[in-house]
């Protein structure tokens, strides 16, 4: 049965006791008093609060009863079998905390013992395995994580020795490894590594608070500390430089130890975040396209799923229009692939009380993220989801994830993704090959995979060599103007070739087209150039027009400049054995020489077959 009794145990007032001149040491102030059982995320209060907006709302209704129904399902499963893929446990560890997590919440929002009992057996038996792996500490990250909840949350239902083993694990195999200098790297790294490794050691720390006050006094506050160098990753305007599947990642984690330390602290969580930090809601909202999916480049995949930390940011920034995407999502009820997201009852506690109803559309149709990896989103409307979209991505392919994708763009419209981003490859299906997709130097392997270089981005490709990895991408100018929404950017940087200045221009003309202007300066050498764009639509060439084709829509590519271009199919791949098929997938677009002392303009139209475009006089990028 769930614990009434609201006094406080006097091991915890000498914890808080304990931990006060540690935190206040990171100039914060430490409440006066830390709730028994449980206390990760958890009130009564807020259960109260989250209970009600089910009863009020069918969208969270349904998302609880898919919660509760999971949690169900998984009495007739076995105990998650922990095991190595290669030399991570991790699939299986985040597969521990689903399951834990869903049981957790289950128990504490029904009174169910029954939850509860089939949870412990997860967290005992995984207290009970020899390590968590610390030389991949992600791997213990997401163990704790999933042991932690899972302790806190049933703590009242575990007898004596549960409770001593389950602890006695937190402690040796969670807490303890990140003090060894061997597997501790994440401290100073400043990804997404930090931020999931961070939460999970205070997630531990608050479970066995009271048991061990000195030891999860310095881990709080050794995390706060460290957890400043992701946070100083989030440009001024909130651009996360990992790209819009890591920001889930790491942004999420780093608000599920916020939101955990919470009621720890006197001072509000806020006050603990840059400038950067709590403008990235901005960035999250921005790279989402018309359709629902994702502008995914870096290491991304397009789906686009509710995922707590965007309802935090709209709860703390006030600005219910970050929710815009996650509005469509609730009033459609597309729910049906949330039960295998570990972080599902994160989004009932830290989004059910926003009603879909009062969330207002965003004030501005274009967006341009600041920063080391900039990049600009433009759309034709909010509202229509068959609305234009496009994104550009600028930037450098040396931060963490990054792929040759400078000057490469998305294109959505008729509800369509006309030019797509193919994303990541599976990380083990390249490392089972031997690839070292971690080595990203010039010649590393990660620019072997025909995903990650430019070959295999909507961008130019010079003389067929790669990228300049250490080379960058400027954003020139922007505009808003309704009639016509566009970036500017200078590609010169980021080609090995340093003779000739390359600048691109994207944007979307009176809401109803696309252009894509590239201009190339002269210089003594001569240079070959391939234009390209990946899509999964049908193509049909003729001369210096393509015609794509899906679901019933259709869209025209019509090369403006040079005319006498002649457009191409070719294969989204490479003969490497181990390049994912991208099945589907192909590059439509045409090559050309430029001789020696002569410059090139690139022109291409991209109109959609509901477009009614006149066509319009060409403008130097100068003149845009």
């Amino acid at each position: 049965m769930l614990r009434s009794e609201t006094t406080i145990p006097v091991c915890l007032l000498l914890a808080l006791w304990l931990l006060a001149p540690i935190v206040r040491g990171q100039g914060l102030k430490v409440a006066d008093q830390l709730q028994p059982h449980p206390r990760i995320l958890l009130t009564e209060d807020l259960k109260r609060r989250v209970k009600a907006s089910c009863e009020a709302e069918d969208c969270w209704q349904e998302l609880d009863k898919l919660v509760m129904g999971t949690a169900e399902r998984l009495f007739d499963e076995p105990v998650t079998p922990i095991y190595f893929r290669g030399k991570t446990m991790l699939p299986q560890a985040r597969e521990l905390f689903r399951k834990v997590f869903f049981l957790s919440y289950a128990y504490q929002f029904s009174g169910d013992a029954d939850f509860a009992k089939r949870g412990i057996k997860e967290i005992t038996h995984a207290a009970t395995l020899e390590s968590w792996n610390p030389k991949v500490f992600l791997d213990v990250a997401e163990m704790t994580m999933a042991v932690a909840i899972g302790y806190d949350w049933l703590y009242d239902e575990m007898n004596p020795s549960e409770r001593q083993l389950v602890k006695d694990a937190l402690i040796k195999k969670g807490i303890k490894p990140s003090y060894d200098n061997t597997f501790n790297q994440f401290l100073t790294l400043d990804n997404n590594w930090n931020q999931v490794c961070n939460a999970a050691m205070v997630w531990g720390a608050m479970a066995i608070y009271e048991d061990a006050p000195q030891l999860a006094a310095k881990t709080i506050a050794r995390s706060l500390k460290s957890s400043h160098l992701p946070m100083e990753k989030y440009s001024k305007n909130g651009v996360f430089p990992e790209g819009v599947m890591y920001w889930t990642y790491g942004t999420t984690y780093h608000i599920l130890m916020l939101e955990a330390l919470a009621p720890l602290l006197k001072e509000p969580v806020e006050s603990f975040c840059s400038e950067g930090f709590m403008a990235s809601g901005q960035f999250f909202l921005h790279m989402i396209a018309n359709s629902g999916s994702t502008f995914n480049w870096s290491d991304a995949l397009e789906k686009h799923y509710l995922n707590p930390a965007i309802f935090w940011m709209a709860a703390h920034t006030g600005d219910p229009s970050l929710l815009w995407n996650e509005k469509k999502v609730l009033e459609q009820k597309d729910f049906k692939e949330l039960r295998q997201s570990r972080m599902l009852p994160a989004v009932l506690l830290l989004g059910a009380e926003f009603s879909p109803g009062d969330i207002p559309s965003p004030s501005s149709r274009s967006w341009r993220g600041a920063g080391e990896n900039e990049v600009v989103t433009m759309r034709s409307s909010w509202e229509d989801p068959e609305g234009i979209f496009l994104g550009f991505k600028l930037g450098n392919a040396s931060e963490h994830h990054a792929h040759m994708d400078m000057g490469a763009f998305v294109l959505e419209s008729d509800g369509v993704r006309w030019a797509m981003d193919m994303g990541m490859q599976d990380y083990h299906s390249l490392a089972s090959k031997k690839v070292d997709l971690w080595d990203s130097r010039q010649q590393g392997g990660r620019w072997t995979v025909f995903r990650y270089s430019n070959h295999g981005h909507n961008t130019l490709t010079i003389d067929d060599s790669l990228m300049d990895v250490t080379g960058k991408a400027r954003l020139l100018k922007y505009s808003d103007q309704k009639d016509f929404r566009f970036a500017v950017g200078d590609l010169s940087d980021v080609f090995l070739r340093k003779d000739r200045s390359v600048t691109r221009g994207v944007g979307i003309k009176n809401d109803d087209h696309v252009i894509v202007k590239d201009e190339i300066s002269a210089s003594s050498a001569p240079i070959k150039i391939r234009w390209k764009m990946v899509t999964s639509a049908k193509v049909d060439t003729n001369g210096n027009v393509a015609i794509l084709k899906k679901d019933g829509k259709e869209m025209k590519l019509e090369v403006k400049s040079p005319k006498d271009a002649e457009v191409k199919v070719w294969p989204a791949s490479r003969s490497n054995r181990y390049d994912a098929p991208n099945k589907g997938a192909s590059l439509v677009g045409f090559e050309l020489s430029v001789e020696k002392e002569r410059a090139e303009t690139i022109e291409v139209l991209l109109i959609p077959g509901s477009s009614s475009m006149t066509p319009m006089p060409s403008q130097p990028l100068s003149e845009w």
